[in-house]
C-alpha cells in the first residue's frame, strides 16, 4: 500500500536519500520510494525539468524518457518500478539538489496547506492507468520541446501536479495535472503542424 505524501516530505525524502553523498542517483530514489507508490518517483525527474536544471541540453529528454518509462510500468500494473542499469546510474550532484530544494521548500510548505484527500475515483487502479499513460505522454513530448527553451517546464509542470495529486492523494490536483497535460498536448500539436 503506498504511503500518502505531501509535497515538502516528497522533498525532504529526496534530499535525505543522498545525504552524505556527492550525488544522488536515480537508483536510490528507486530504491528509497519503490513500496510507497509511484507519485514520489514522478516528482524527481518533473523537478529536475522544471528547475533551472531543465535548462541544461539533454535533460528534458533523458527526464522526459524516465517519466515515460516509470509511467508505463505504473500503467501495467507494477508495484514498484524497474529501471535499466544505465538509467539508475543517472545522478545529481547533491548540492545543488539541496540547495534547489532549500529553495523550493517555503513555496511547497504553502502549497501543502492545500493537499487533502478527495475526489476518491482517482484512487482506483483502472483511473491510475489511464493517469500514468497520459504522464508518458507528456514525458515524451518533452523530447521534442527540449528545442524550446524551458518548453518542458508545461508539460514537466503537469506531470509535476499529477503526481503530487498521486502521493497526497487528492484528486483536485490530478484534474489540475490532466488539465495542464491537454494543454502541453495541444501546444505541441500547434508547434509541430
Amino acid at each position: 500500500m503506498a504511503e500518502r505524501y505531501n509535497l515538502s516530505e516528497i522533498i525532504e525524502q529526496i534530499t535525505q536519500v543522498g545525504q552524505g553523498a556527492k550525488k544522488i542517483t536515480a537508483g536510490d530514489l528507486i530504491e528509497h520510494f519503490e513500496n510507497r507508490g509511484f507519485g514520489p518517483l514522478l516528482v524527481f525527474p518533473a523537478l529536475i525539468a522544471i528547475l533551472p536544471t531543465g535548462g541544461i541540453p539533454g535533460v528534458p529528454t533523458v527526464c522526459g524518457i524516465l517519466i515515460c518509462f516509470i509511467s508505463i510500468q505504473l500503467a501495467l500494473g507494477k508495484q514498484s518500478p524497474w529501471l535499466p542499469k544505465k538509467f539508475k546510474q543517472l545522478s545529481i550532484k547533491q548540492e545543488s539538489l539541496e540547495k534547489n530544494a532549500n529553495k523550493a521548500l517555503p513555496i511547497t510548505q504553502k502549497i501543502d496547506k492545500v493537499f487533502r484527500p478527495r475526489f476518491k475515483l482517482f484512487q482506483s487502479k483502472k483511473v491510475k492507468k489511464a493517469i500514468a499513460l497520459t504522464c508518458a505522454g507528456c514525458g515524451l513530448i518533452m523530447i521534442p520541446l527540449e528545442l524550446l527553451p524551458f518548453a518542458v517546464a508545461i508539460p514537466a509542470s503537469a506531470i509535476l501536479s499529477t503526481a503530487v495529486g498521486l502521493a497526497t492523494e487528492d484528486g483536485l490536483f490530478i484534474i489540475i495535472g490532466l488539465a495542464m497535460s491537454l494543454m502541453s498536448f495541444a501546444g505541441t500539436l500547434l508547434l509541430i503542424f
